[in-house]
């Protein structure tokens, strides 16, 4: 179980928990960067459809993308 993370919404600037898979996807592509950098909110944000791009879309992509994952405990 991971800690959940929250963004503000680029419309209300609510706070909206964001998925474990966009997390996860975007820390592997911005690994260099904190959490509270623009260029990491940007992948969040456009991974939850706030571009424009429909969220299936994004959802397909990140799916194609597959780490290994290692489990450390079995």
């Amino acid at each position: 179980m991971t800690v959940p993370y929250y963004v503000e919404e680029p419309l209300t600037w609510k706070q909206v928990k964001v998925p474990y898979d966009i997390v996860q996807y975007c820390d592997a592509f911005n690994p260099t960067v904190d959490r509270e950098d623009l260029q990491y909110i940007d992948c969040v944000w456009m991974h939850m459809g706030y571009y424009g791009v429909p969220t299936h879309i994004m959802k397909a992509v990140r799916e194609e993308w597959n780490p290994n994952i290692i489990p450390v405990f079995e």
